[in-house]
């Protein structure tokens, strides 16, 4: 399972319940996904009996999405439920958390055509006594198989010269600082850029970040986490310009080219 970033910001409300089952969670998100109005919907908490349910703003790239709700009635199988709306129709998204500086995910779905996301399934009882301080969020699920890297590689197709640099995030995706860059790579050259090198930390999500010199800039628009350890790296090449470079992401390497 793979852990992946996202950019969050969320509020937390407790309640407390008599009895609450998967059905009766599934029941909620559904009217969640029913009674919602535009992207920032929220839903009041409710008082069902003796067991604590929490709800939970979901963010996207900063912005309130929608819900979700975490049943803790049962200790040894927490559930979870999430609706959120306003996102790109049929395209796949992960959601995840992050608690106690770790972000980790809970599974990945596709929207439907109107661009609503619902997920439902059991929550990690190892994280439920932090889960008042857990931050929610979702992202679009790059492509590929593997969400964590150790790196990105960068070949040169352009007739200009290219710096490998990245966008970093240490809370979720909520702010981003600039790491440092390499040396210039010149037409058809390659380099895979060690995350390390460039002064990133451990666990932090990326995006890369290439600086052409004399001309535009671009970033990526993949979302990753950095492992020091991981051997996957992201694969990206640029071409064009110098005025009108593109940068296309092709997918994880697990190799780099001799």
């Amino acid at each position: 399972m793979y852990h992946i970033y996202p950019a969050c910001a969320v509020s937390a409300r407790r309640s407390t319940g008599e009895t609450m089952n998967k059905l009766l969670l599934l029941t909620v998100a559904c009217a969640l996904l029913i009674s919602s109005v535009g992207a920032t919907a929220t839903v009041s908490a409710t008082q069902i009996g003796h067991l604590p349910i929490y709800y939970f703003d979901v963010t996207y790239n900063g912005k309130a999405v929608g819900q979700a709700v975490v049943n803790t009635a049962n200790a040894k199988t927490p559930t979870y439920a999430l609706v959120a709306h306003g996102m790109t129709p049929n395209t796949k998204y992960t959601f995840g958390y992050t608690v106690s500086g770790d972000m980790r995910t809970l599974g990945t779905a596709n929207t439907t055509t109107t661009g609503a996301l619902v997920m439902y399934g059991t929550f990690p009882a190892a994280d439920v006594k932090d889960v008042q301080s857990a931050q929610f969020w979702v992202t679009e699920t790059p492509l590929g198989s593997a969400y964590q890297i150790n790196g990105f590689v960068l070949e040169n197709l352009g007739g200009f010269v290219a710096k490998v640099a990245c966008y970093y995030s240490t809370d979720g995706g909520v702010t981003w600082h600039e790491s440092g860059h390499t040396g210039g790579i010149a037409l058809h050259g390659y380099e895979h850029v060690y995350l390390s090198d460039l002064g990133v930390p451990d666990g932090a999500l990326v995006k890369i970040h290439v600086i052409v010199v004399a001309g535009n800039d671009r970033t990526g628009s993949e979302v990753f986490q950095y492992k020091a350890y991981t051997p996957g790296a992201a694969y990206y090449n640029i071409y064009g310009t110098t005025l009108t470079s593109k940068l296309l992401y092709l997918g994880i390497l697990t190799w780099v080219p001799a």
